[in-house]
């Protein structure tokens, strides 16, 4: 095809060929319709009366099908043999239209790709035109310049000085190396093998380390041939500079089980599979090390759709995927074979050092996120399985983002009620849909002033409009500071409740994103809002953090990572998904250009060969990521599968087939195992090496359990430490009346607690304050952190504390050289027994002329009656504190007394009280520890802690203890516990 070629051109070779040119076309008919010809003479009637592009696919239309393809017969026998001269040069005809078929498809390819290169040509200009503004390079920038810069013959003062700097080169990962960055390592490294140089004596080294094997980033520009044809010529290069060219193949995994590497090396068996991983002319082998795991393959049958229900438009979800379909059932099997694995007990880790499988140990994979990827994650998170979620989301689709962009939105618009019901019924306020049809059914105006007319009269809205007017006022601060107080301010942990710990990876970084943003533009809520939606940021996640969370991810994530249980469930999709926009390269031959090609049936003669060598290599990586992904596994590997709703089978040559035959070829001994939710086909060595694994599997193996268990429990511990400001006891105060509901009182103390606190922070400040600033000062520290609370109730917390700070009756406690909120740590000694710790917070603390007063706000809305009769938990807490302060200050008096603010009365407790108290405490402070197992008793409560034992010993441990050491507590209760005790079965109160 020429360059100059047109289409006006060649529409006027196809309809007035030399041989059955346009004029003749109705004589010829007419001709043919005589002689008996058929279908044929309506085509040929029809292309006559056409005009322009019409009449050239009509004339197109009388010897081809719709896909361009000759047909079969263009006239019939009696025609034939009645006129052979004019079927003759029908067939003549035939032939020539192909040709030009072909140029007409290539000038279709022509001008699409001229039209693409121009708008690629202004974005790029537009893109270089903006780096160059701001001063900025991509990576690809840094690549391109270096080359550049290398190449030319003027940069030979470069060259000089990198030959003098570089003795030693290090390329990693070099399968993933793209050819660019090959001709950058090729220039640095072209001094090495020239002669002596002017290095002297030393030795310069290239050490590049890879496997082809595991190349799948060709988007990214990788070329695996390329890692093979730089090592020969790196090796042609050395040997012939009489330099050491020493290649080291990786034949053992450090990973994987010998039934494993095997199942891969059958997988890989046959010649036109393992030329997809690598260049050379024999298979693959592996070898496992002498002291890897047991190891299996379970293959699992495919799973197939139940049959479709007939529902109504309007009765079916428009989004999700339904419950019946093959993804979801896959998804629940795997979520029962990982909760059977972890409850079975089963074994992993190398020989002589198993331990106990955790939800960390498991890895799914797919080979792109789609149906079954969200179903796998949405399966876990139904069964309470950890699961650390997907690991890429875009951010601005994470539900816990979308929450604050639509509070933000209806900050900025308050008339934007869709914005505002999105923000109220989600987890920063709680409210749920019958709140929303209250706020919104018969309304007037917006659901703002809704939700301000109906807050008087509902508690929830109350609070609602309270959380939405501090927001209101926060969010005249800059976005990060913004976002920070609603995180902080409680947002988060709500999030964390209702959406799970992943979604702290999604807030961290749109916290993150918001801090940068303000480094770049003014601080602003629209702005932000606006730059993020542009932005369109994805966050990835760190999943070789060693948390204990099944791990759901593709797997070009997994590259680098392992895992003793790894699961396959996409294994039946097209190797050859391409996308939409169909770019071909044309290789090297063509100088590797670029087109835009249509559908395959459209495509030229020299398009389509390309086309057939871009999805051969589609196909080469498609076997390269099976490998890497059944690479992954250790111990087990589990391969599941679905029926697309289309087919009856699974596609030829996808991961499922190619497994399912090298498994068949393998030699490895089948076990054919039928469960309630599909067979399983289980493949292992056969030799014996893997019947403890296949046990543990069915919940035969049994760990055994350490002697210590079955010995006596003794009372001996070091550092033990006593927290008196944070006892495990609450606070003897009279319950909330029972006329309110659970929520009601769990509200009410939650307010108590928060009051409590802001009131203990005013009593800690306001005395170093000059009197006649205190109330501005309360009122203003409470409109910062009590935003929701009215006016009245904010004056009412403050005139409390002053009348507690400025009571003459008091002044002792607030007089000059005294120091509030003063931390203490010391050590009491015992008898016969291990030293106590005591750490904590004095409230209030005066130290005068030999005495020395310790004072303890209670903030309680209730005090007891009278208030003389303090709590003993309060009791205990001063006892401790004035034990610490007596060895601190031995020839001081110390004293202790309790502030109730509510009163305000100031009680001191007298010295037998604490001295009694003290006493108790110490006595009754007899812990009894093993390794692993904490026992300890705080006045009366037993707790059992479980600080590193799995959940295949918690029974048996406990059964041992209740039977050994427990004993004695059942038939009497332990010293010094009055029989309050309350540990598990220990004193006959609680059972096991």
């Amino acid at each position: 095809m020429d360059a100059a070629d047109s289409f006006a051109a060649l529409h006027r070779d196809i309809v007035d060929g030399p041989l059955l040119p346009r004029r003749q076309w109705q004589e010829v008919a007419s001709a043919i319709d005589r002689a008996g010809g058929g279908a044929i003479v309506t085509r040929l009637r029809d292309a006559a009366q056409c005009s322009g592009s019409d009449q050239v696919d009509a004339w197109l239309d009388v010897f081809f099908t719709k896909k361009r393809t000759l047909r079969g017969s263009l006239l019939t026998k009696p025609c034939r043999s009645r006129n052979p001269s004019l079927a003759g040069r029908f067939d003549e005809e035939a032939g020539r239209l192909e040709g030009l078929i072909a140029r007409r498809r290539a000038l279709v390819v022509r001008d699409r790709t001229v039209a693409l290169v121009h708008v690629a040509t202004a974005v790029s200009a537009a893109y270089r035109r903006e780096k160059a503004e701001r001063g900025l390079l991509d990576y690809d920038d840094l690549i391109v310049h270096t080359l550049a810069m290398l190449n030319r013959v003027s940069a030979g003062w470069v060259h000089y000085k990198l030959d003098r700097g570089v003795d030693h080169v290090l390329i990693d990962e070099a399968q993933d190396t793209s050819p660019s960055q090959w001709e950058i390592v090729a220039h640095l490294i072209a001094e090495f093998s020239a002669g002596a140089g002017a290095r002297g004596p030393i030795t310069r080294t290239v050490f590049a380390v890879g496997d082809e094997k595991q190349s799948i980033f060709s988007f990214q520009g990788a070329a695996p041939r390329e890692f093979d044809h730089r090592r020969r010529q790196l090796q042609r290069d050395f040997v012939a500079a009489g330099l050491k060219f020493d290649p080291i193949a990786f034949n053992y995994s450090f990973r994987s089980g010998a039934a494993i590497l095997h199942a891969v090396d059958q997988v890989f068996q046959d010649a036109g599979i393992f030329h997809s991983i690598h260049a050379q002319d024999t298979p693959p082998l592996h070898q496992a090390l002498e002291d890897a795991g047991r190891s299996l393959i379970d293959l699992w049958d495919l799973t197939e759709h139940d049959q479709k229900q007939d529902i109504e438009g309007w009765r079916a979800p428009f989004d999700g995927v339904a419950v019946t379909s093959a993804e979801v059932k896959l998804a629940r099997r795997v979520e029962g074979e990982i909760r059977r694995l972890i409850g079975d007990g089963t074994l992993t880790g190398p020989n002589g050092r198993r331990r106990l499988l955790r939800f960390g140990d498991v890895l799914v994979l797919v080979r792109k996120r789609g149906a079954v990827f969200n179903a796998v994650i949405q399966a876990l998170k139904h069964a309470n399985i950890p699961v650390a979620g997907a690991d890429r989301l875009k951010l601005t689709e994470h539900i816990a983002i979308i929450d604050l962009m639509n509070l933000t939105d209806a900050l900025l618009l308050p008339a934007d009620d869709l914005a505002l019901a999105v923000a109220l019924k989600r987890p920063l306020f709680g409210l749920d849909d019958d709140d929303l049809f209250k706020l919104g059914h018969d309304r007037e105006g917006t659901l703002r002033q809704a939700l301000e007319a109906q807050a008087a009269g509902n508690a929830r809205f109350d609070e609602a409009r309270g959380r939405l007017v501090a927001c209101e006022v926060r969010a005249q601060e800059s976005p990060f500071a913004f976002y920070a107080w609603v995180l902080g301010d409680g947002g988060r942990a709500r999030m964390l409740r209702r959406l799970g710990p992943e979604a702290n990876d999604a807030l961290d970084e749109f916290l993150e994103l918001a801090l940068s943003y303000e480094t770049k533009a003014p601080a602003s809520l629209q702005g932000f809002m606006a730059w993020l939606r542009a932005a369109d940021t994805e966050v990835k996640r760190d999943m070789e953090i060693s948390r204990d969370e099944v791990r759901v991810m593709t797997v070009h994530g997994a590259k680098g990572l392992e895992a003793p249980v790894v699961f396959l469930v996409d294994t039946t999709t097209s190797p050859t998904d391409r996308p939409k926009l169909p770019l071909i390269d044309m290789g090297e031959a063509a100088g590797d250009v670029v087109v835009w090609a249509g559908s395959r049936d459209e495509d030229p003669p020299v398009v389509g060969e390309a086309r057939a060598r871009m999805l051969a290599e589609v196909e080469d990586e498609y076997r390269r990521l099976l490998y890497v992904a059944m690479t992954r596994a250790a111990d087990r590997l589990i391969i599941g599968g679905y029926l697309a709703r289309n087919r009856s089978e699974v596609r030829e040559l996808s991961w499922y087939d190619l497994i399912d035959k090298g498994l068949r070829a393998s030699g490895l001994k089948e076990e054919v195992i039928d469960s309630p939710v599909g067979r399983v086909r289980r493949f292992t060595r056969g030799d014996g090496a893997d019947e403890e694994v296949v046990a543990a599997g069915r919940g035969e193996a049994r760990a055994e359990l350490p002697t210590w268990l079955r010995e006596g429990v003794v009372d001996v511990i070091d550092g033990c430490e006593l927290r008196p400001s944070s006892s495990e006891e609450e606070d003897e105060v009279p319950a909330a009346p029972q006329t309110r509901t659970r929520e009601e009182a769990d509200v009410a103390r939650l307010d108590a607690v928060r009051r409590g606190t802001l009131a203990h922070r005013l009593l800690q400040s306001l005395p170093d304050l000059d009197p006649s600033r205190r109330p501005g000062a309360a009122l203003e520290f409470l409109a910062r952190n009590a935003p929701d609370w009215s006016q009245a109730l904010c004056q009412r917390v403050v005139d409390q504390v002053l009348a507690v700070i400025e009571n003459p009756s008091f002044a002792p406690v607030f007089c000059a050289g005294s120091r509030a909120e003063v931390s203490i740590i010391g050590r009491l000694e015992r008898e016969g027994r291990s030293a106590v710790l005591v750490s904590g917070q004095i409230d209030r603390l005066v130290v005068g002329d030999g005495e020395v007063l310790i004072v303890d706000y209670k903030t309680n809305q209730r005090p007891p009656v009278p208030v003389t009769e303090a709590p003993r938990a309060y009791v205990r807490q001063l006892a401790l504190y004035r034990a610490v302060l007596a060895a601190l200050y031995p020839s001081h008096q110390v004293r202790a007394a309790l502030l109730w603010t509510e009163i305000p009365e100031l009680v001191e407790v007298p010295h037998a009280s604490l001295d009694a108290a003290l006493e108790a405490v110490l006595r009754r402070w007899e812990p009894l520890v093993r390794p692993g197992l904490a026992l300890a008793g705080h006045h009366g409560s037993c707790h059992v802690r479980f600080w590193s034992w799995k959940r295949q010993l918690e029974t048996e441990l406990l059964r041992e203890l209740l039977s050994g050491s427990g004993a004695r507590h059942r038939a009497g209760h332990p010293k010094g516990c009055n029989g309050e005790c309350s540990a598990i079965g220990l004193c006959g109160r609680n059972t096991l």
